[in-house]
């Protein structure tokens, strides 16, 4: 997890304490470099891998700093100076980078510019400062290090978490910190407070009038040759985190395609079903595969997971931290990584996970909140676990959900799965992806402007059991859609001979073999061939030695919540907990272990 933490204040004492604290902190961090910078009343310090693309710029007090890559629209991998130029001109709120970054740009006589890329997978969050400066940083945790921030939790922003396992509405749980909106750019002109600037918007490009579905998927692959050329690092130091699913495949392919190098890394056991896509994938290619597993890994889990909760802050709840530690053990190395995240979402939008029923043509802002909760607190315990104030809380919280989706600009269906990446792709999807930043950086073209715009501007049926994926993967690589299909489940078959074809005998029977292994499964946990339930079983060593760790810590806990319904949560660290769906029904286990973590002060 690359970070950066700023800090504008006139008081220089208050700067050296500051700067002390975030050393300290990010020097925590293994195998990492540390740097800062200053020019006047700011301060500047940065973590990053060894490898990471880095680049820092100073002339007399301009002082600019970019981790990561930042592409203009003509295709350019911008510099630290370029940066300062594009956010800092009079015209600056019309600009916006595609890539994956973070980055300032400072100018004493123009102010700062703070932002990160325009669909706002990189985390970044504000505080204003009660003696006129402020903060900025990719974690909250960089605030505290300032000696006039207290620890202080934001009810709000605890019931959010609670409720959707991640941020709402960009409230953590930091009280008077706040991430940065998901488009936007931080302003702040000399001596005055930032505010934020839009500089994207999450809107779809229109098609073409009369577009016919094949017209549309031509259209789509050639949106994604151009956006693969224009996320290609210089001189193609890259792997591919090939899972074999539907979006790791796809860019393995297009890759393959154009012809743009690659090596591929897959994690988990032999018998999982990622690992034998992944094999069978990369055998079509010719791609080069290394396969590593972490779950024996186990005797750092409890300070990397007291980490994670320190520096995240709970923005996506506790998960492990795989990725990386797998992309440390490869012998598989390089600078940069692609990623399929978040195809699936960019190239179904609109969904059931949004509260869409593409068979009825509706949209329910219950099937909505009840997807945006699966992994949180239920929402009827929820109250009863925060206490007296329960009910206003969550009240409030549903109430201002609902209004997210319902008051436009677009039609509901479309605006709730604006709330739905802004609520699960920020926060779950690219929290895996920012860990990795330690040990390559990602590629990530399914979030670049125009494909996206393209993508999410297409008709409600083109998504429809990502239909419009589908048919560009058959189009484009018709060999690699014949292979078995991981679909995170027990299914795993190939897609049919073309989007629009019923499912066979052959796979009702699998579907049918398929639940008869999903009810016998729960009795022999590790022989689940789904590695996510296996990784988050809370029931399993990892977890069972991380919740003895937090066990200390549940008087703590106690104050915040109602202590008979948070006995009844969050079970003792020697009771068995035994679950069918061990990924979704232990994250209210999780997320309270990483609170009380969080709280270990």
């Amino acid at each position: 997890m690359a970070h950066l933490a700023i800090l504008h204040d006139a008081d220089r004492d208050r700067r050296e304490r500051f700067a002390a604290g975030v050393r300290s902190l990010f020097g925590q961090l293994p195998g990492t470099v540390v740097g800062e910078a200053r020019s006047g009343p700011l301060i500047c310090i940065w973590v990053h891998g060894p490898n990471a693309p880095f680049d820092i710029h100073r002339e007399d007090d301009t002082l600019a700093v970019l981790l990561g890559y930042a592409v203009d629209d003509a295709g350019r991998w911008l510099s630290a100076r370029e940066l300062t130029d594009a956010w800092l001109a009079p015209d600056a709120a019309d600009t916006a980078q595609d890539g994956y970054y973070v980055g300032l740009a400072w100018d004493p006589a123009r102010g700062l510019a703070a932002g990160v890329d325009p669909l706002g997978l990189f985390p970044l969050y504000q505080m204003p400062l009660p003696t006129g400066g402020y903060l900025v940083a990719t974690t909250p945790e960089a605030f505290l290090q300032h000696p006039d921030v207290p620890w202080q939790v934001d009810r709000l922003g605890l019931a959010g978490v609670l409720l959707a396992h991640g941020l709402l509405d960009n409230r953590p749980l930091l009280a008077g910190a706040e991430r940065i909106r998901c488009g936007h750019r931080l302003r702040a002109p000399p001596d005055r407070p930032p505010s934020q600037v839009e500089v994207f918007r999450m809107e779809g490009t229109p098609p073409p009038p009369g577009e016919t579905f094949a017209a549309a998927e031509r259209r789509m692959n050639s949106l994604l040759s151009e956006t693969l050329r224009r996320h290609r690092p210089p001189g193609d130091d890259t792997l591919l985190m090939l899972s074999g699913g539907l979006d790791s495949r796809l860019v393995a392919g297009s890759l393959a395609d154009l012809g743009i190098p690659t090596r591929a890394v897959s994690f988990g056991q032999p018998r999982d079903h990622e690992v034998l896509a992944a094999k069978a994938v990369a055998a079509r290619l010719g791609l080069p595969l290394e396969t590593i597993s972490t779950e024996d890994w186990d005797d750092a889990f409890v300070g990397r997971a007291r980490r994670a909760a320190r520096l995240s802050h709970l923005a996506s709840g506790l998960g492990g931290d795989d990725f990386l530690t797998g992309l440390h053990a490869a012998a598989t190395t390089a600078r940069y990584h692609w990623s399929g995240v978040p195809f699936d979402w960019a190239l179904e939008p609109v969904s059931k996970h949004n509260g869409y029923d593409a068979v009825t043509g509706t949209w329910s802002f219950d099937a909505l909140l009840a997807m945006v909760n699966s992994w949180g607190v239920p929402v009827d315990r929820l109250p009863g676990l925060l206490g007296a104030d329960g009910g206003d809380l969550c009240g409030h919280l549903i109430t201002s959900l609902e209004d997210a989706c319902t008051a436009g600009p677009l039609p509901p269906e479309r605006q709730s799965a604006v709330l739905r990446w802004d609520q699960r792709i920020r926060n779950h999807l690219a929290a895996a992806l920012h860990e990795t930043t330690f040990a390559a950086w990602p590629l990530l073209p399914a979030t670049d402007r125009r494909f996206f715009q393209a993508a999410f501007g297409m008709p409600l049926a083109a998504y429809r059991d990502r239909r419009i994926e589908k048919a560009m993967l058959l189009a484009r690589c018709p060999r690699l859609a014949a292979i078995p299909l991981d679909t995170n489940s027990f299914s795993f078959a190939p897609l049919p001979a073309n989007s629009e074809a019923r499912r066979g005998l052959a796979d009702q029977l699998a579907s049918l073999f398929g639940k008869a292994r999903r009810a016998v499964q729960p009795l022999l946990p590790r022989s689940d061939p789904r590695r996510y339930e296996r990784l988050f079983n809370v029931d399993l060593p990892r977890w069972r030695a991380l919740r003895q760790a937090a066990e200390p810590f549940r008087p703590r806990l106690a104050k915040l919540l109602d202590p008979k319904a948070l006995a009844a949560t969050l079970p003792p660290p020697d009771r068995a907990i035994r679950s069918r769906r061990p990924l979704i029904d232990g994250s209210p286990i999780r997320l309270l272990l990483g609170l009380a973590l969080l709280l270990d002060r």
